[in-house]
């Protein structure tokens, strides 16, 4: 299968998932937990399915790995997010979420993967 038919498939398989996830949400008490199940764990298990149905186990655990500073950028981002865009407005408040996810993301898939050799 060539990589446009694998990026169909993952955004495919992602889709349904955020649907699955977002009924899910629908019943979840308190509403705050409802974005937990709707957009990153779903596309995380779209891109391990794929892993793992296309290229075997170890790929799939290498990606399961590499999520790892991903989730917790994201994690921070939240934490941001919900400090600043109160104070500073939507725009501003989101772009420094933002960088936030990055800056710590890329920071520790450097410390752990790039600066560890």
């Amino acid at each position: 299968m060539n990589a446009v038919a694998l990026v169909a498939l993952q955004g495919v398989i992602g889709g349904t998932l955020v649907v699955v996830f977002a009924l899910i949400g629908q019943v979840v008490k308190p509403r705050v937990f409802s974005g937990l199940f709707m957009a990153a764990p779903s596309v995380a298990l779209a891109s391990l399915a794929i892993a793992v149905g296309f290229h075997g186990v170890g790929r799939a655990e290498q990606d399961a790995v590499g999520m790892v500073p991903g989730a917790l950028g994201m994690t921070a981002c939240c934490v941001v997010a919900t400090g600043v865009i109160p104070k500073i407005r939507a725009l501003w408040g989101s772009l420094a979420a933002w960088a936030t996810w990055g800056v710590v993301g890329l920071g520790l898939y450097w410390a752990v993967f790039v600066g560890a050799r």
